[in-house]
């Protein structure tokens, strides 16, 4: 039995999907975007992660190691130490150990550490500007309602295969 070899189609086809899709349009401007927050931490001598640590920090004030990987997205505390060592090294953080409980370390943010965090952040808020040149006010709305929306549906889809009666892996 032969088969018909399909010819291409014009219209509708698969690539004009692709085209409208919103879950891989999102997809490919998101690593857009994270190229260039990327590229504009990079010239801080920053990875994501430690810009996040840094940001803690600076708006919460000291937390104890073990705290500061918790509101990191529970990060691993070996790796947590990998983000710290070269953030203490550089001076923009102190770790002490503190004196109430001598096996808790407290992650201090430097004088220096300020200076770098606000430099990076200015330079990560011309990233953000210019990705977001083109939409106004209304627009920007918009999409911060949209993508909030995006996430706390996440959460919650998260939270409910993490029950107790559902069997879910990554939770």
């Amino acid at each position: 039995m032969a088969t018909e070899a399909t010819e291409p189609t014009t219209s509708g086809g698969v690539l004009e999907e692709f085209e409208s899709s919103p879950a891989l349009m999102l997809a490919l401007l998101g690593q857009e975007a994270t190229r260039r927050l990327r590229h504009a931490l990079d010239a801080h001598d920053l990875k994501p992660r430690q810009y996040h640590v840094l940001g803690l920090l600076h708006d919460h004030g000291p937390m104890g190691q073990r705290e500061l990987g918790e509101a990191i997205g529970g990060v691993d505390p070996s790796i947590l130490v990998t983000l710290l060592n070269p953030l203490e090294a550089d001076g923009f953080v102190s770790r002490e150990r503190d004196p109430a409980d001598r096996r808790r370390h407290v992650v201090r943010l430097t004088a220096a550490g300020r200076r770098h965090f606000e430099s990076a952040t200015r330079a990560q808020r011309e990233v953000e500007d210019a990705l977001f040149a083109g939409l106004d006010e209304g627009q920007l709305r918009q999409l911060r309602s949209a993508l909030d929306a995006l996430r706390h549906n996440l959460a919650r889809s998260r939270e409910k295969a993490c029950e107790p009666s559902v069997t879910s892996e990554g939770c």
